[in-house]
């Protein structure tokens, strides 16, 4: 066998190959990685084990624990099962990786993060499944002529419901023109509206009074050189001169549509497809216990009778949301997610017909206690 023989001037051919030299300095830099990144072991065993330790939250480490005690399988809920590499992930980088919102949050649009809390876990929800606010594009609208008297003649005849919209153009895709993305699920009038008014012929057949607030806040807004992301503002003004005008409305409730896709926002209820519900809750003022504890009262009668129609309650606070979504204003105040861009008004009323029955529980079982 021939010795391995090196040629010198072979070699310096080679290297000045941009592409042989690019290879090389990949190989290198490939190598040195590991001497700036890997973490030194620190003196002694058991301090190295605590530090390793202390990278795993609560629910790897649950996990860990039932690959070497089968006993123990089942502490971890089918919701929480991890994948081997969503373990080791965190303890080579010391980075939550299993919430990948931490890592993409700030970078992808409409991908919420650390802004909700789930305080009650309903059907399909985690924390990618919480509910998402979007604006519609600045261009949707901008043909619109703004209608100087827009505001509805409201009078008020001791009503104990009031129902309103503060994205009251938010829409469905389904019954809008093909063409359309969800991003530009909004309408003038195939829009949230509808499901307020459809709430409030559903209480009145419960015998609850309930009054629709009409106002078009999308123009109100336009009008006003106001924004979207005021809307809120707008609509605080609203319900605020309803108080005024009405001191019986004891109940408010907000209606939205998620921008959830389909499966998310959406049931199988009696073997027809319904629209999911999702209860938003304001985390920024006060008293906002009163309206969780409202809110979760009626999350559990729909588990109840309509098991996988809600999706369950949030709380909202922090940097990106509104925060009070107006519920500083009553103790019976709620925001009420009903369905997605990609339902259809057949699913919507369904599930209006079915919330409006287990609100109606809801209120007369208070009203008894009252008494």
């Amino acid at each position: 066998m021939n010795p391995i023989s090196f040629n010198s001037k072979t070699i310096k051919k080679k290297m000045k190959n941009p592409f042989v030299l690019f290879i090389v300095l990949f190989i290198v830099l490939w190598l040195l990685i590991p001497a700036f990144t890997i973490r030194p072991i620190p003196n002694g065993q058991d301090s190295f084990m605590d530090e390793w330790l202390a990278d795993i939250d609560a629910v790897s480490l649950s996990h860990l624990l039932t690959i070497d005690q089968p006993i123990m399988d089942g502490i971890v809920s089918a919701d929480e099962q991890l994948s081997l590499s969503s373990v080791l992930l965190p303890m080579v980088t010391s980075l939550p990786y299993q919430d990948i919102r931490l890592l993409f949050g700030h970078e992808l649009p409409n991908f919420s993060i650390n802004n909700s809390t789930i305080a009650i876990r309903g059907s399909g929800t985690n924390h990618f499944t919480t509910s998402i606010e979007s604006a519609p594009p600045d261009e949707l609208f901008e043909d619109d002529e703004i209608v100087e008297d827009s505001k509805p003649d409201q009078t008020y005849t001791g009503e104990s419901v009031f129902i309103y919209t503060s994205h009251n153009r938010e829409s469905f895709l389904p019954e809008l023109s093909e063409g359309r993305v969800p991003d530009e699920a909004f309408h003038q009038t195939d829009n949230v509206m509808k499901l307020s008014k459809k709430m409030s012929e559903h209480l009145k057949s419960q015998q609850i009074e309930s009054f629709v607030d009409e106002t078009d806040i999308w123009n109100e807004l336009k009008k006003e050189g106001m924004v979207y992301h005021q809307s809120y503002d707008y609509s605080r003004r609203v319900v605020k001169q309803a108080q005024a005008d009405n001191e019986d409305l004891s109940f408010m409730i907000d209606i939205h549509r998620d921008s959830q896709p389909r499966e998310i926002t959406t049931t199988e209820i009696n073997g027809q497809p319904a629209a999911k519900i999702m209860f938003v809750i304001g985390g920024e003022h006060e008293n906002y216990e009163k309206n969780l504890a409202f809110a979760a009262d009626l999350h559990e009668r729909i588990e109840e009778k309509y098991p996988t129609l809600s999706r369950g309650v949030e709380v909202k606070s922090g940097s990106g949301v509104n925060g009070v979504y107006n519920q500083d204003l009553a103790e019976h105040s709620i925001a009420l997610e009903v369905g997605g861009y990609e339902n259809t008004f057949e699913e919507l009323y369904l599930t209006i017909k079915y919330f409006s029955e287990i609100f109606a529980d809801y209120y007369f079982s208070k009203t008894t206690e009252e008494v």
